[in-house]
């Protein structure tokens, strides 16, 4: 009994010792690390422009925080991102321990030359302790062989092109000009991508390109040389060049952020502690060489610039009517193919005819192979007299790349027979025949020649010019003349002095001369400018009708200030749904907005209304 006390006694205490030494060494130790802290610096000696590495300061001891120096031509990308090890170890009844501290920058440089970095300042236990300066050489093009400034060891970050790269293809490599092509980068990577924080696309100055990309990038899981790979789509444009000959597309570069895995080496357990840093990695795709064939010489009659596969055809409605009453002609072009480049044949109509400008409507969508839909021009005709008229044929020519020729498409000619009208007078007409036209009725209305009235019904007046009513209004006229003008001219003055009456008198001048340039964005079908200019020219007319400044001008309030000033509530919601139609359509896609032709025949008839209420 009282052996195994006295053995439990002596285990107790021999236990008791052993944690007194350990604590003893390690209060020790801490102070010797404490009284003998150092700092060394570790980077590549020799790094190429424009590439990331790493500039690591290596504590050998508890360090809290690092102080870069900023440095001209070194941009810092990332960090300090901080990694700790500790080691223990007892040889010979005597404990040893060790602590290291390291903070790793990621790094560029952007100028070659020699880079002088200046010495980095470490807190560590209170105190600031300095690093050694570190030199290095920036060279032009790819990264020379390099070695360490120190041979310390530091955290390594592995950058493999062959884990991240992007990679641009083309659908054709060889097409016509005006064809279309499918160009699509991707991004291949077997690292964890967290962002892309900047892109670069290649610049398509030659080409006419439609947007295809999604914003939301979808991966799927690809094998290249038996690898496998994380693949990205990040952009997909449909490009359709204007010019003939080689076109070099540049390289498309994006940087991404890549999360990547800093191992320790000294960590007493491996790779279980390793650190995940966020580093920025820039990649390029390879630029590309397209062949673009110019158009076979000569281009056929109607030639307008169509390069796909398209449908010609020509819309008559009515083909029998009567004078005074409207016929639709509607010319279209459907198919697939540079649809939104080429232009529609212009029919040539009769001077007998009153024509308007033709009304545009189109319904295009983009896709792989280029544009898909339909181009339209519709045509509204008058006839003015009875007859038989003719509009002559019409050739659309385009060219197919498939079957590498021109294909020419005729619709017409086509004859309308124009009646007269229920109400319009007997004529008497002969037949005339016009060069490049067929026989026409004209109408004669009488003689050329007419007879002058003779009469014999003549009296003879014996009174004097002097004092007769002739006389006296040949007198007055120029005095009340006068008179009149004095007064017109008074209150022409004192309407001039009038500011806000003279803006309220020129505003629907002014309107229209706004109008008139929305009318001219109409023919060159430059729907956003259009509208911006029809919301001016209608903000604009409010304005200088109620003699109000635009500032005191809201869609709240528009309809209250029209109402104050005596306009009707017909012609303020006609006003009020046309500015929200302009806003929406400038904004909506083509298919969806309201017409220009519309919208500018709207505006005008709004002022009108608004004109005669007031």
């Amino acid at each position: 009994m009282y052996y195994f006390c006295g053995m439990e006694y002596r285990v107790l205490r021999m236990t008791l010792t052993r944690i007194l030494t350990l604590a003893v060494c390690l209060m020790a130790s801490v102070a010797t690390l404490a009284d003998d802290l150092k700092v060394e610096v570790s980077a590549k000696t020799q790094v190429a422009v424009g590439k990331n590495f790493q500039v690591a300061y290596i504590v050998n001891g508890e360090a809290q925080s690092v102080t870069m120096p900023d440095v001209d031509g070194l941009t810092v990308l990332m960090g300090p991102s901080v990694s700790r090890s500790s080691s223990y170890s007892i040889i010979n009844g005597k404990m040893e321990s060790s602590k290291q501290t390291t903070f790793t920058y990621v790094v560029k440089a952007t100028k070659a030359g020699t880079l002088n970095i200046p010495p980095a300042k470490v807190t560590a236990g209170g105190k600031t302790i300095t690093s050694s300066p570190l030199t290095i050489t920036v060279a032009e093009g790819a990264q020379p062989a390099s070695g360490n400034a120190s041979s310390s060891s530091s955290s390594n970050v592995k950058a493999d092109d062959e884990d991240l790269f992007l990679r641009q293809t083309i659908s054709r490599t060889s097409l016509y000009e005006g064809e279309a092509a499918l160009l699509v980068t991707k991004v291949y990577a077997r690292v964890s991508l967290n962002s892309i924080s900047d892109q670069t696309p290649s610049k398509l100055s030659e080409f006419v390109v439609a947007d295809l990309t999604d914003p939301n990038i979808t991966f799927k899981t690809e094998y290249v040389n038996g690898r496998e790979y994380q693949v990205g789509e990040i952009s997909r444009k449909v490009i359709t060049p204007q010019k003939s000959g080689k076109i070099v597309i540049e390289p498309y570069s994006a940087e991404f952020v890549v999360k990547r895995r800093v191992r320790n080496s000294n960590s007493f357990f491996g790779d279980l502690f390793d650190d995940i840093q966020l580093v920025r990695q820039t990649v390029r795709a390879p630029q590309l060489t397209v062949n673009v064939k110019p158009l076979p010489e000569p281009k056929p009659v109607g030639f307008t610039g169509g390069v796909g596969q398209f449908k010609f055809k020509v819309d008559v409605s009515p083909l029998q009517t009567k004078v005074d009453n409207s016929v639709q002609v509607r010319v279209s072009v459907e198919g697939t193919g540079n649809l939104k480049l080429l232009g529609l044949p212009k029919p040539q109509f009769h001077q007998d005819f009153d024509t308007f400008d033709p009304s545009t409507k189109n319904n295009i969508s983009d896709g792989l192979n280029g544009s898909t839909g339909v181009r339209c021009d519709e045509y509204l005709l008058i006839p003015r007299r009875d007859g038989k008229f003719e509009i002559p044929q019409l050739q659309f020519s385009y060219f197919d790349p498939q079957q590498g020729k021109y294909v020419k498409l005729t619709q017409g000619p086509f004859t309308i027979e124009v009646e007269k009208s229920d109400g319009s007078a007997p004529q008497q007409g002969g037949v005339v025949s016009f060069s490049g036209s067929g026989p026409e009725t004209v109408t004669y209305r009488g003689s050329d020649l007419r007879y002058l009235h003779r009469t014999n019904d003549l009296n003879e007046r014996n009174q004097f010019f002097v004092f007769s009513p002739l006389f006296w209004a040949l007198v007055l006229i120029p005095v009340v003349g006068l008179v009149a003008l004095f007064i017109i001219f008074r209150q022409k003055a004192y309407d001039n002095a009038n500011a806000g009456l003279v803006k309220s008198r020129k505003a629907n001048k002014m309107a229209r001369r706004r109008l008139k340039q929305a009318a001219k964005f109409i023919k060159e079908d430059k729907r956003e400018a259009f509208f911006d200019e029809v919301m001016r020219a209608l903000w604009g007319y409010l304005s200088d009708k109620l003699t109000l400044s635009l500032s005191e001008l809201t869609k709240d309030n528009a309809r209250e200030k029209m109402a104050s000033h005596g306009v009707s509530q017909e012609a303020a919601d006609s006003f009020m749904a046309l500015l929200d139609e302009c806003e929406f359509a400038r904004y909506a896609p083509a298919s969806l907005a309201a017409t220009m032709d519309d919208v500018y025949r709207r505006a005008a008839d709004v002022i009108e209304k608004i004109e005669a209420k007031k």
